[in-house]
């Protein structure tokens, strides 16, 4: 059984058991489907799901500087990753922090969701699984992507 260390960004910390990697048949979206990660690689879903609370706000997904997804209401984007540590974050009112650990062939799901905040939205990073993912995905689309930032 595998556990990975989820740390916020106010410092406490919380161990995730089990956070497995997860093998999922094909999941089929409305964009398509998502399949098995290249040889070698992992493959991590970042998906938000169609709710009412923060859905005029995005959720942007970070690894250090670079953006890596921009989520809104009922979208997912794949980022495929290389094995070993990986920190990913998001800001808004907050910043949420998720420490992975990513290990060759598996697939990993991270959902995002925007809670209410005083000023703005507090997004949240956090694990997930193909079941939950896998019951909200024929209504989601993939987000086309970064664009070159000037």
């Amino acid at each position: 059984m595998k556990t990975y260390l989820i740390a916020a960004a106010m410092g406490c910390a919380v161990l995730a058991a089990p956070l497995a990697a997860q093998e999922p048949a094909a999941i089929v979206t409305k964009s398509g489907t998502i399949g098995k990660p290249e040889a070698g690689k992992g493959l991590i879903v970042f998906w938000r799901p169609g709710t009412l609370v923060g859905a005029a706000l995005g959720c942007t997904v970070h690894e250090g500087d670079k953006v890596l997804a921009r989520l809104g209401s009922g979208k997912y984007y794949t980022v495929t990753a290389e094995p070993g540590k990986h920190v990913y974050n998001t800001e808004g009112e907050v910043k949420d922090v998720l420490n992975m650990e990513i290990e060759p062939d598996e697939t990993y799901f991270v959902k995002c969701k925007i809670g209410m905040g005083i000023m703005a939205g507090r997004p949240n990073v956090a694990p997930s699984d193909a079941a939950e993912f896998g019951k909200k995905a024929k209504g989601m689309t993939m987000w086309k992507g970064p664009k070159e930032e000037k």
